[in-house]
């Protein structure tokens, strides 16, 4: 069942933003320096609201992908099928972790490759980062935000985000909750996350399989 994709009005968002950007430590671009805020993905589910600083530029690739998928509108409605003691996942379009995204522009599934960057690590609750399968390049939509330090995760899965407002939504979500509406409230002003995901890879393989070509995620955890 779908979720209806319900809009903020201007002025709670206005104010929740400038709340998000001092929780966050960022501030809003100033004019004349090159410097641009990562966007901002502002998630709304049946537990509450989180909102997620995407990493634009130490991630780009994955977020990439990620920012399409958002604005797609692919998102909505989707469920959070697993949920552990340090984790919840989401984002199957089949609901249990054996799905991926089918680009309808192509009728193929989209997989990008497995993008680490050193800087960022699974160091603390709010990560976020893509499921895949044992095949390293078979992330596609499947998403999970930690819900304490897994370290041990480190160089094996591509994080993209860290959740900068919403933490005891995370800790609340249980197996089915669902993700209501999920919307880019704050966008790079290169517009980076408008930007075709011209580095993703698509495949005709089993995208509903749990197989090397598939996205659960859940074997390589």
């Amino acid at each position: 069942m779908n979720f209806p994709s319900k809009k903020f009005s201007a002025a709670p968002l206005t104010l929740l933003l400038a709340t998000i950007l001092s929780l966050s430590g960022m501030s809003a671009p100033v004019l004349g320096q090159n410097h641009t805020p990562d966007p901002i993905v502002l998630m709304r589910t049946t537990k509450g609201t989180m909102a997620i600083r995407v990493f634009s530029r130490m991630a780009p690739t994955t977020s990439r992908n990620f920012l399409d998928l958002v604005q797609r509108g692919y998102y909505n409605g989707k469920i959070f099928h697993r949920v552990e003691t340090w984790c919840i996942q989401g984002g199957c379009p089949n609901g249990n972790g054996t799905g991926s995204f089918c680009d309808p522009d192509t009728g193929q599934a989209r997989y990008i490759p497995l993008e680490i960057n050193r800087n960022l690590s699974h160091s603390a609750a709010g990560v976020v980062a893509m499921a895949r399968s044992n095949n390293p390049n078979s992330a596609s939509c499947q998403f999970y935000i930690l819900k304490r330090a897994m370290p041990q995760l480190d160089g094996q899965y591509a994080i993209f985000g860290s959740v900068v407002d919403g933490l005891s939504t995370i800790q609340s979500i249980g197996v089915g909750d669902r993700i209501v509406h999920a919307e880019i409230v704050r966008r790079d002003q290169g517009g980076n996350n408008s930007e075709s995901t011209g580095s993703t890879s698509s495949s005709s393989g089993s995208s509903g399989s749990s197989g090397a070509s598939g996205s659960s995620g859940q074997s390589g955890f």
